[in-house]
């Protein structure tokens, strides 16, 4: 379905972005490998969900050493607000699109065509995709670099503007400052196939349904009822 020579001069000019150098050609290739784009060959072709799996633990286990040893003063529950704004589908699409990820990606025709090559979830899923490949490509000490190249930026950001950091913890400050207690989300719904999962919640507050949020997992659905709440607030189109 692409061009191998074309290919190559797209992946080599990936490298150049990512100032990362690969042994391998294949695995840096695989990561930008949608499963839409190999659904649609005759032939077997290994997408990327193997390599995002093994991604995100490589960035959790960098981006929390780094907040270990900067914020020392911080206790875990802060440095985790942070680790989990930073590592969240929208910092990683913020990433993606920084280093035009995009535009390197294999999607199927079906996806290309409703915009997935800008759809935040492919974004994050193969930011996390291309860390996974080159932790087994380079080793730690490369993705280390990789990762805290791109990512310190994003790290300061958070810490010093409130409203980036992960929404369903700003709520929940707000709500229990009020009530003295925790906003709560219910599952309203789960449906479609186990890898297109679309989950539904509702978001409680004081045993109050205020409005449903959905996502690809339950704490993403979680995560967009708190963002819209949070935006209601802000636009004094609801008070808590």
């Amino acid at each position: 379905m692409h061009d191998f020579k074309n290919r190559s001069k797209d992946l080599n000019r990936l490298q150049k972005i990512l100032k990362v150098k690969f042994t391998n050609l294949d695995l840096l290739n695989r990561s930008l490998t949608h499963r839409s784009y190999a659904n649609e060959l005759p032939y077997p072709v290994k997408e990327n969900e193997r390599l995002e799996y093994l991604g995100d633990s490589v960035l959790g286990l960098v981006i929390n050493e780094y907040l270990y040893k900067r914020f020392e003063s911080y206790h875990e529950g802060d440095l985790a607000k942070i680790k989990s704004t930073v590592v969240s589908e929208e910092m990683l699409a913020a990433v993606a699109f920084e280093l035009k990820i995009g535009q390197f990606i294999l999607l199927g025709k079906g996806e290309e065509n409703s915009g997935g090559r800008s759809r935040l979830s492919i974004l994050a899923n193969t930011v996390e995709a291309i860390i996974g490949a080159m932790y087994l490509d380079r080793g730690l000490k490369a993705s280390k670099k990789f990762i805290l190249s791109v990512f310190k930026k994003y790290i300061d950001q958070v810490d010093k503007i409130p409203t980036m950091r992960d929404p369903k913890t700003s709520l929940q400050e707000i709500v229990q400052k009020k009530y003295k207690k925790k906003p709560d989300y219910i599952l309203l719904k789960e449906e479609g196939p186990d890898h297109e999962k679309l989950f539904t919640v509702a978001l409680t507050i004081n045993g109050r349904v205020v409005i449903e949020g959905s996502g690809t997992s339950k704490r993403r659905a979680e995560v967009d009822a708190a963002r819209k709440i949070l935006n209601k607030i802000k636009n004094e189109r609801f008070e808590v």
